[in-house]
């Protein structure tokens, strides 16, 4: 009930608000059709609703919610889960729910619930492919059940930049939650039974490349089910501090006119606990930008502690206009568990509103 108050309070705080100020709505709309070129097919769809309020110039309040349904849970064997848009079916999750501070071309700062996703493993080439693993590491998304697509953790997060570097650190909550009780919502926040959990990174931005190199830590370990591992004569949890650390750049080698250019991709991460769920990553590709237009290679590897996986991905990306775009991908898998090949076929439709009042 208190959760639900709290809720209820914050809804009521911005209708009030947005009489007189500015008020943000916007959303995206993936729909894709998977088949595993034998018989098995599946269909995934996920809504993200965002809004926010702004009562003043630099200050707002922001709110994202997650709403998945698919009609199977899985198609293929992978580790890495070749969908980065598959969770299972959810009614509405919290994404994003707190304050957001900014100065302007300096600095934000953020206090409230929040995903890594919205901050950290961006960037132009890696939102490009459709596997999960370009977007967060496994050597942090598997070994950790941390603030990552569909759940979300109470966290402090900041960045400062400066020419073309910039510094970005996540604090939260050592686990995530999703739903609406009392017992599984994100506004927890208990050291002494979930750990906590920061991420830090540095990147170098300019015209014709990024570079990025991070480091996470945690001080609780987790088994593959996302639960947290117990002294087995006490029941209390494993103080166990271990990070998992990153560098990843891409470069622009080409550019000609109408926006043609090709970049190459490169990305390497680690866990310093070699018993983590996924203790090492790597992938590189290649992408080809023509007007609205994008086609992408990318090969990977991961070491789990129940094996290897290889995996590589063709995707092509089309534009159809300011709204809707179109993408069809193919992915090849292999790990201790068999061979699989995946088709997909997205369909993405984004929308946003602003109105002054």
């Amino acid at each position: 009930m208190k959760l639900k108050a709290l809720v209820l309070a914050m809804a009521c705080g911005i209708s009030s608000m947005t009489f007189s100020q500015t008020f943000t709505f916007g959303g995206e709309f993936d729909t894709e059709w998977q088949w595993d070129m034998n018989k098995n097919t599946n269909w995934v769809n996920l809504l993200r609703l965002d809004a926010g309020v702004h009562p003043w110039k630099n200050g707002s309040i922001e709110v994202a919610t997650w709403h998945t349904v698919e009609t199977k849970e899985t198609i293929v064997g992978d580790w890495q889960a070749f969908s980065n848009i598959e969770a299972g079916n959810i009614t509405a999750a919290i994404a994003v729910l707190g304050y957001h501070h900014e100065w302007e071309g300096i600095a934000n700062i953020f206090l409230g619930v929040r995903n890594l996703n919205e901050d950290f493993f961006i960037s132009d080439g890696t939102s490009l492919f459709t596997n999960s693993s370009p977007g967060i590491f496994p050597t942090i998304s598997a070994s950790y059940n941390i603030g990552n697509y569909p759940v979300s953790a109470l966290t402090f997060y900041f960045d400062v930049t400066w020419k073309n570097f910039t510094l970005k650190n996540s604090f939260s909550n050592g686990r995530a939650y999703s739903g609406w009780n009392r017992h599984d919502n994100p506004f927890k926040f208990n050291p002494s039974r979930d750990g906590v959990f920061n991420a830090t990174e540095l990147s170098y931005n300019y015209d014709w490349g990024s570079y990025f190199a991070g480091v996470a830590v945690h001080n609780r370990m987790f088994d593959e089910d996302g639960e947290i591992l117990r002294d087995w004569n006490t029941g209390k949890p494993l103080n166990k501090v271990s990070c998992a650390w990153w560098v990843y750049g891409e470069q622009d080698v080409w550019h000609g006119e109408d926006d043609n250019k090709f970049t190459v991709m490169a990305q390497y991460s680690e866990n310093t606990k070699k018993e983590s769920v996924c203790s090492r990553y790597a992938e590189v590709g290649g992408i080809w930008t023509y007007k609205s237009n994008q086609v992408g290679l990318s090969g990977q590897y991961a070491k789990y502690a129940m094996g290897d996986e290889y995996s590589c991905e063709v995707t092509w990306n089309r534009e159809i206009n300011d709204h809707f775009s179109f993408q069809p991908a193919f992915q090849y898998i292999k790990n201790d568990d068999g061979h699989y090949t995946t088709l997909t076929a997205r369909v993405v439709y984004n929308f946003n509103v602003e109105s002054k009042k």
